[in-house]
């Protein structure tokens, strides 16, 4: 179980699907086998509320080489026509890993024809400036705030509480629920086994996972995350317990049930 997911959701079911095409000022660089394949400061990123930002580089700033077996293909979820590529560097091949828009249905894609996407997970490394970024670019419509809270949070689980705490970091995150980072003193940890499941966030950094403890004393499922060393950006939650509301019976803010 992950604490991101892969595609986004909004909040509010009636919450119109918004994608746009932006300049991203960063210069963002992709590796592969060693080597440098894009590198640019005029970089495009399509980005929606509806799914992942994608970097659009410039033609001129793409090692051409590197990209072989041409072929025409399209993009299901925004029509027209593209062209794909497989990735090839030294003895490495990876296919099907960049692309790009040759006709485009909607017009305000047009902007990004002529530019060059590549796959995520078929690159080695992602870099905006001199940091390397993970699982997917940072959208710049997304926002975290991290908040110092007295308010009253409990964590129900098998019809008792095993989290109580008046001393919660609240985490607001554009596009998804609130998360409620307690103190690890404020949870029955003796219910608690530390998991050996780790994912990463590029907001937040690298997540430990938390399971359930059985009658045994073995690990269950996943149950909790938390982030002991997370990203410079967000120090207020370094080391406290997040619950997946969906492992829970339910969540309490001030004696609301929120999840």
């Amino acid at each position: 179980m992950s604490e991101e997911t892969i595609k986004l959701q909004p909040r509010e079911p009636f919450t119109p699907e918004l994608t746009n095409v932006l300049h991203s000022p960063k210069r963002v660089r992709v590796k592969f086998g060693g080597e440098t394949i894009a590198d640019s400061r005029e970089t495009l990123i399509l980005r929606s509320n509806q799914f992942l930002p994608t970097y659009f580089f410039p033609a001129s700033s793409v090692r051409r080489q590197a990209l072989t077996s041409e072929r025409v293909g399209s993009q299901p979820r925004h029509g027209g026509k593209s062209l794909h590529w497989d990735l090839h560097v030294g003895g490495r091949v990876e296919k099907d890993a960049a692309w790009s828009f040759v006709e485009v249905d909607d017009p305000l894609l047009g902007a990004l024809k002529a530019y060059v996407a590549f796959r995520w997970n078929a690159a080695d490394q992602w870099f905006e400036e001199d940091e390397e970024i993970f699982v997917h670019p940072r959208d710049p419509y997304a926002r975290i705030d991290t908040i110092q809270s007295s308010s009253h949070v409990q964590v129900w689980r098998d019809g008792d509480i095993i989290a109580d705490s008046r001393r919660p970091v609240l985490l607001f995150e554009t596009h998804l629920p609130t998360r409620f980072y307690l103190p690890p003193e404020d949870i029955r940890m003796d219910l608690l086994i530390a998991s050996a499941n780790v994912s990463r966030c590029p907001y937040k950094g690298i997540a430990s996972y938390w399971s359930e403890r059985t009658a045994s004393g073995m690990s269950g499922k996943d149950i909790a995350w938390s982030y002991l060393d997370p990203l410079p950006d967000i120090p207020k939650i370094k080391g406290l317990i997040a619950f997946y509301p969906e492992a829970v019976d339910e969540i309490r803010l001030d004696g609301r049930r929120v999840s």
